[in-house]
């Protein structure tokens, strides 16, 4: 498993990875919406953070998330975290 930097993220990529954490994947439009957040911001933080190897983009035409009755067709790029990311933020979030 790789090495992620997360010494290098601030208090909004914290509330990024968190919310992406506890909801599954969404898009920047969501996100910014949820979190009170510029869109525009909220796009540049993502590609950072993927870039860096936090996030991932979801491949496919359908996404399947928790809570819709059926499967949503994806108008927008999602994201979702790596599986180094999920399970470091699993253990950061369920010792406190």
């Amino acid at each position: 498993m790789n090495t992620l930097p997360w010494g290098i993220l601030d208090d909004t990529d914290w509330r990024i990875l968190k919310d992406l954490y506890a909801l599954a994947p969404d898009c920047a439009k969501f996100l910014a919406r949820r979190l009170r957040l510029d869109l525009g911001e909220t796009m540049k933080r993502l590609k950072r953070l993927e870039n860096l190897g936090f996030l991932e983009r979801v491949e496919g035409r359908f996404l399947r998330k928790k809570g819709l009755r059926r499967p949503k067709h994806m108008n927008h790029t999602y994201y979702e975290l790596t599986r180094s990311a999920r399970l470091y933020l699993r253990t950061v979030l369920f010792e406190a």
